[in-house]
């Protein structure tokens, strides 16, 4: 990568301390492995290709211009990386909710049907001992 790469060490770091992503968010959110994505925060990595920091920019809510075209936004929205990790936070958490309910409905539906069949059983076998027994009066 030419665009000068402690330029754009520099500019992950910003983003990554900007949105209090980890190592690990990071590597989840862009989809690169988390060793990968150790090595070109480190430095491990000296010549990153141009995808993989691409997809760690987008993913932490960057500006590919400002490393590409050298165009500068007047400040980091620090705002914008906080709320794109709060919302895939709340995004699991709704996940996790909806999951945990449909859960319990689930439950509940089978405990009814459950209780239905238990009902219907016992009503057939009390038939059932009814036409047993008047089949035995009539013996």
């Amino acid at each position: 990568m030419e665009i000068g790469n402690d330029r754009i060490r520099e500019y992950l770091i910003t983003l990554k301390n900007a949105g209090g992503f980890s190592y690990e968010d990071i590597a989840n959110l862009s989809g690169i492995p988390l060793q990968t994505v150790r090595n070109i925060y480190t430095g491990k990595t000296p010549d990153p290709r141009f995808a993989t920091v691409a997809k760690i920019i987008i993913s932490l809510g960057g500006d590919l211009n400002e490393i590409i075209g050298g165009e500068k936004k007047k400040e980091i929205e620090v705002n914008s990386m906080v709320s794109l990790k709060e919302t895939y936070e709340m995004r699991i958490a709704d996940l996790i909710k909806s999951y945990e309910d449909r859960l319990e409905d689930t439950k509940a539906f089978c405990e009814l049907r459950l209780a239905d069949t238990r009902r219907g059983y016992e009503e057939r076998i009390a038939e059932l001992k009814e036409i047993y027994r008047s089949r035995e009066g009539q013996s």
